[in-house]
C-alpha cells in the first residue's frame, strides 16, 4: 500500500485525527497501544497551548492512503518525546520504521551536551517495534518514574459503594469560588504544597477555562473532594468519549494536608459509578509513580498494560 506523509495543517486534521484515535481504540480492543481520544484533547486544549507552546504545524505528521483515510499520526508530548499511533487493520509493514526516522529528525530535543536526543514511547510486548528502534540505535530507559502503568477496569460487573468520609463532601465541580479553589489546589497537589505557583493558579484561572473548553469535558465528571471549611481537597476530571465507550482520568490528585483519608480513591470510586450509568465500557488511567500506581490498583484492580521509553542519543 502506498503513503503520503504530510505535515498537520488546520482544525479539520485535528478533527481526523481525534476520529481516527476512537477507531484505533475500538479496533486495539480498547487497549492503549495509541492514545486515548481524551489524551489528545488534554494536551491540546491545555498542556500544549498553556505549557509546552509547540506549533503542531511543524511537530504533527500524517500519513494517508490514496483514498485520504488517516494510516499513521506521529507526535509529540514535551519537547523530545514523541507517540506513535498506527492503524492496526491496515497491512503496513514500512510504516513504523518512516515515522520513527521523521521523529528522529523533525521531533528531537537538544540535551545539556548538545547532543540531540529523542524518546519514544511504545508499548513493553511490542516486539516487533523493540526489534525496529534497537537496529536504528534507540535502548530503553530504565529511570525510575518514566514507564507508564496503564491501568484498565471493566465496568460490566458491580463497583464497591463509595466510602463516606467524614469531614469531606464529594460532588461535581462548582463554579466561581470554588472553580478558583481547584485551580489553588492544583497548584499545592502538583508542586508540593508551593503556595505561589497555588496562587498564580488561583488569580490567573485561564488555564482551567481551557480544558472546560475541551470537546469531552463535561462538569458532571469533574469531581472534587471538598473539605468543610469550603477548600479543595482532592479533586479528579473523567473524560468519557461515547465513541468507543471508554473513559480516560486526568488529573486524579490531592492536597498534602488531606492525604492519607481516601479521598482520592473515594472519587475515582465515584466517577467509575457515574461511568457505568452512562453506559461507558472500560476506564483507563496511567500512573508514573509508585504512589499512584497503589492507587490506581486499589481502584482499577490488576489488568494494566506498560508503555515504556526508548531513547536515542545522536
Amino acid at each position: 500500500m502506498t503513503l503520503t506523509m504530510r505535515s498537520y495543517n488546520d482544525m479539520e486534521d485535528y478533527w481526523r485525527i481525534r476520529e481516527f484515535l476512537r477507531q484505533v481504540m475500538i479496533l486495539n480492543h480498547r487497549r492503549e497501544y495509541s492514545w486515548h481520544v481524551a489524551r489528545l484533547d488534554y494536551w491540546w486544549w491545555f498542556a500544549n497551548p498553556d505549557l509546552e507552546k509547540i506549533s503542531p504545524e511543524e511537530n504533527i505528521f500524517i500519513w494517508e492512503t490514496g483514498s485520504g483515510q488517516i494510516a499513521g499520526v506521529l507526535n509529540p508530548e514535551g519537547r523530545g518525546t514523541a507517540f506513535l499511533h498506527v492503524h492496526p487493520g491496515l497491512d503496513l509493514p514500512q510504516l513504523d520504521g518512516e515515522m520513527i526516522v521523521i521523529a528522529e529528525e523533525r521531533l528531537a530535543a537538544i540535551d545539556k551536551d548538545n547532543h540531540r536526543k529523542v524518546w519514544l514511547y511504545i508499548d513493553s510486548q511490542d516486539k516487533a517495534r523493540q526489534e525496529i528502534l534497537t537496529r536504528r540505535g534507540f535502548h530503553p530507559v530504565n529511570l525510575p518514574g518514566e514507564r507508564e502503568i496503564q491501568h484498565r477496569r471493566s465496568l460490566d460487573g458491580p463497583l464497591p459503594e463509595v466510602p463516606v468520609i467524614p469531614g469531606y463532601a464529594i460532588r461535581s465541580q462548582g463554579d466561581g469560588l470554588e472553580l478558583l479553589e481547584r485551580c489553588y489546589a492544583s497548584g499545592l497537589a502538583f508542586h508540593r504544597d508551593d503556595i505561589q505557583v497555588a496562587r498564580a493558579n488561583r488569580d490567573c484561572p485561564d488555564w482551567y477555562h481551557h480544558i472546560q473548553s475541551a470537546p469531552l469535558y463535561r462538569r458532571d465528571l469533574d469531581l472534587v473532594a471538598v473539605a468543610s471549611d469550603g477548600s479543595v481537597a482532592s479533586f479528579c476530571t473523567i473524560w468519557f468519549d461515547d465513541v468507543s465507550r471508554t473513559a480516560y482520568f486526568e488529573p486524579v490528585a490531592t492536597v498534602p494536608a488531606h492525604q492519607r483519608h481516601g479521598l482520592a480513591r473515594a472519587l475515582m470510586l465515584e466517577g467509575l459509578r457515574r461511568l457505568q450509568r452512562m453506559g461507558c465500557m472500560l476506564a483507563l488511567v496511567g500512573g508514573y509513580s509508585e504512589q499512584a500506581n497503589a492507587l490506581y490498583c486499589s481502584v482499577m484492580g490488576p489488568e494494566c498494560d506498560v508503555s515504556e521509553p526508548w531513547e536515542k542519543i545522536f
